[in-house]
């Protein structure tokens, strides 16, 4: 079999995954069956049995006992694996650009078990700077990529992340991180002044995938003396870089690429 005909047939069953991933909920609630594959590709019923039988064999698609099939949680698993290498690919070169322009460190994060985990950061290449962090989580409460993170998780999910992390916050406490997340909304961008470290300003904002979801966030953080006066200039920056990031993910800008 020859380039071309691999490269069709690799072209093939992606249609067939791209069908199971669009399905109609109302009109498919429990899955699709081979005619119903069959009947949207408008291809040979045997062709698309096929076709789901080597998926079903890799673990990409699922079946139920009734012989409906959809896509399968070892799919989602890679896909989720995958866009986070390409979100660390992606974001360090914007990242670089953006620590050169406001010379201080940047940060890309993730949310993981209620704490602000550090997956990338740039260094400002200044003797004094706030530390690198990578690997390390820190409480969502105490620094700005934490706001960025749950800009758009309820209220009461919020107080309940901040109150049963391991900092032990009271509820006021919890409620004026709320009040901090209300501001932001508001902004586009989260201001963590001085409540990591009295001597630590970060500015962050989230990064929102294809469908709006918030998956990771960027946030800018120096010394207070010198953030403090220029966070309007320096959240400019950070939101046009993260735009650009945004645009870079997107899987229309990618596939038209």
């Amino acid at each position: 079999m020859d380039m071309e005909q691999k490269q069709s047939g690799a072209a093939r069953v992606m249609a067939v995954l791209d069908v199971l991933s669009s399905v109609d909920a109302a009109q498919f609630p429990d899955g699709m069956t081979v005619s119903d594959v069959s009947r949207v590709l408008g291809r040979e019923k045997s062709v698309v049995s096929r076709q789901l039988k080597s998926l079903l064999e890799t673990g990409l698609v699922a079946r139920d006992p009734k012989g409906r099939y959809e896509l399968s949680w070892r799919l989602f698993a890679l896909a989720l694996r995958a866009g986070n290498q390409r979100l660390t690919k992606v974001a360090g070169p914007l990242m670089f650009r953006l620590t050169e322009v406001v010379r201080e460190r940047t940060y890309l994060t993730v949310l993981s078990d209620g704490e602000v985990l550090t997956v990338h950061s740039e260094s400002s290449r200044r003797s004094i700077e706030a530390p690198g962090w990578v690997g390390r989580t820190v409480p969502v409460n105490r620094s700005s990529s934490g706001m960025a993170l749950l800009l758009d998780h309820a209220d009461d999910h919020i107080l309940d992340i901040v109150r049963s992390g391991q900092d032990g916050v009271g509820l006021r406490e919890a409620r004026e991180f709320l009040a901090h997340v209300h501001e932001a909304r508001l902004k586009g961008f989260t201001v963590a002044n001085r409540i990591f470290d009295p001597e630590i300003v970060g500015i962050g904002t989230p990064v929102r995938d294809y469908s709006g979801r918030i998956t990771a966030a960027v946030n800018i953080s120096g010394p207070a003396l010198r953030i403090e006066p220029h966070i309007g200039v320096f959240s400019g920056h950070l939101l046009a870089t993260v735009r650009t990031l945004q645009q870079a993910l997107s899987p229309v800008t990618h596939s038209s690429a």
